[in-house]
């Protein structure tokens, strides 16, 4: 195969997910991860972090919830501009324990009790070297990370514990609860089945640079950042996809910088693999049936 490297400049879009319950899962993004809802309708939510910067797409179409085992979103990984913004969300999700629509959220965050416990909704926490990093669910069981990367990391990969001490000096106390206007989607981790094909898809015919890979894990990135995608087998190989029905994820976007490079990556994708037209860009699959839509600035 042609080797190809994809623009440097390179970044993620927004993500899109199908939802079941429209309303808590836009209540829980406004009120526990801190975006802001741009524009809602009965069918689907804009969600981000500006006017025009819509981070996250909530579409109303799922009837049954993601199996615990198949293909598709792992966690969306929210990147912070700051550790101090990192340290006061770090304690604002920790704190928060109002639930939302207490019925329902009941059978899903609290299967054991008969009355609402008012536990965290934080799932770990874990300095990594090259960032710092907080994890949870959302209503639906989609994995959510937040996290701000060092500038000069001394380490490319770790599992330590976060200096809740250092964070704690640093929080702002005073925080409206919303992230930052600078915050992105940083990177998104992916489960896949047809884990070689997968890697080769996103190494050689998207073109993304491989900076790590093992029997069961990989991650992409355009430029010398640690990674834009990553994608795991830790549910096993040769999953099956979610169907239509199911909530998760819908598809991510990726987005280069100007016509040139899209129309230089079109080109090279469709030598080897399908792909669909799209107004501001194309369509396409990796090998374990994620959807990409493609785009430009």
């Amino acid at each position: 195969m042609e080797e190809f490297q994809i623009n440097t400049q390179t970044k993620m879009g927004r993500v899109t997910l199908k939802v079941m319950d429209l309303h808590r899962q836009t209540s829980f993004y406004e009120q526990v991860v801190g975006l802001r809802v741009i524009e809602r309708t009965a069918e689907y939510a804009l969600l981000g972090v500006a006017e025009q910067e819509v981070l996250i797409e909530l579409r109303k179409t799922a009837e049954k919830e993601q199996p615990a085992k198949g293909t598709g979103l792992y966690h969306i990984a929210f990147q912070l501009p700051t550790r101090e913004a990192f340290a006061t969300k770090f304690f604002e999700i920790l704190r928060n324990k109002t639930p939302i629509d207490c019925p329902t959220e009941q059978a899903s965050r609290y299967p054991h009790f008969d009355r609402i416990i008012p536990i965290s909704r934080l799932d770990s926490a874990s300095d990594h070297g090259y960032s710092e990093s907080i994890y949870l669910h959302d209503l639906e069981a989609n994995g959510i990370e937040i996290y701000v990367e060092r500038q000069n990391p001394t380490e490319i990969s770790g599992n330590h514990p976060l200096n809740f001490k250092e964070l704690a000096v640093i929080a702002n106390e005073e925080s409206d609860g919303k992230l930052p206007k600078q915050t992105t989607i940083g990177h998104i981790h992916l489960r896949v089945s047809k884990f070689e094909e997968t890697v080769d898809f996103y190494s050689q015919v998207l073109g993304f640079e491989l900076r790590d890979l093992t029997d069961d894990t990989f991650s992409v990135a355009s430029d010398r950042r640690h990674h834009h995608i990553a994608g795991n087998t830790w549910s096993g190989e040769n999953i099956a996809q979610p169907l239509a029905i199911h909530s998760g994820l819908y598809q991510f976007e990726i987005v280069l910088p100007d016509e040139q490079s899209l129309d230089e990556l079109k080109n090279h994708v469709k030598q080897f693999v399908q792909m669909q037209e799209a107004q501001t860009g194309f369509i396409v699959k990796d090998p374990s049936g994620n959807q990409i839509f493609i785009s430009r600035n």
